[in-house]
């Protein structure tokens, strides 16, 4: 094979080329649903607390848990006008344990975030309870799960529909719209 004037630098170019394709073939589109700020429902590290008793306390007043009972990676779709959810078996299973049991008429709490901000405190609600939920609630008798608007809320702000949340959901995608 002869060395041709000029045949290195097409092979340094062809090279070059190659490794500008490979970088870019390696790099993500950009669109991951670990991207931004995630979605997820937390709940209070004391367990001893009923969601009645909190209802007035400011959100960062409340201690969460250390993880989440469900988050991003546990849910599988979400329907932004109904604001129900499925989530995987592993969480789904979590949240059978929390409706098999005679919960108080106070509901258990749990707080939405999305990344670092708490976004509304809600509460597992059960059937006998004689209270009337103040807050967004997870009727536990109810599939698929729903967050259910506060009771009398129809009037108020709707704080399922937080913008924080939607896009969270989108970026996820597993927002239903």
């Amino acid at each position: 094979m002869t060395n041709r004037p000029g045949n290195g630098s097409l092979n340094f170019m062809r090279t070059v080329i190659s490794l500008c394709l490979f970088g870019l073939t390696a790099c993500d589109s950009g669109i991951d649903s670990s991207e931004g700020p995630q979605f997820a429902i937390y709940r209070l590290r004391d367990a001893k607390l009923f969601a009645s008793q909190l209802w007035d306390e400011p959100l960062e007043n409340l201690v969460l848990a250390d993880t989440p009972l469900v988050a991003l990676e546990d849910v599988t779709s979400y329907r932004w006008q109904t604001h129900e959810f499925k989530v995987t078996a592993a969480a789904d299973s979590q949240l059978a344990a929390i409706s098999t049991t005679l919960g108080p008429v106070g509901g258990i709490p749990f707080v939405v975030t999305v990344g670092n901000e708490r976004i509304y405190l809600g509460a597992f609600w059960y059937p006998h309870s004689s209270l009337v939920p103040q807050v967004p609630y997870i009727d536990v008798m109810l599939d698929p799960h729903r967050i259910c608007q506060r009771w009398g809320g129809q009037g108020g702000e709707d704080k399922r529909n937080d913008p924080r949340i939607y896009l969270a959901l989108k970026n996820a995608r597993v927002l239903i719209e």
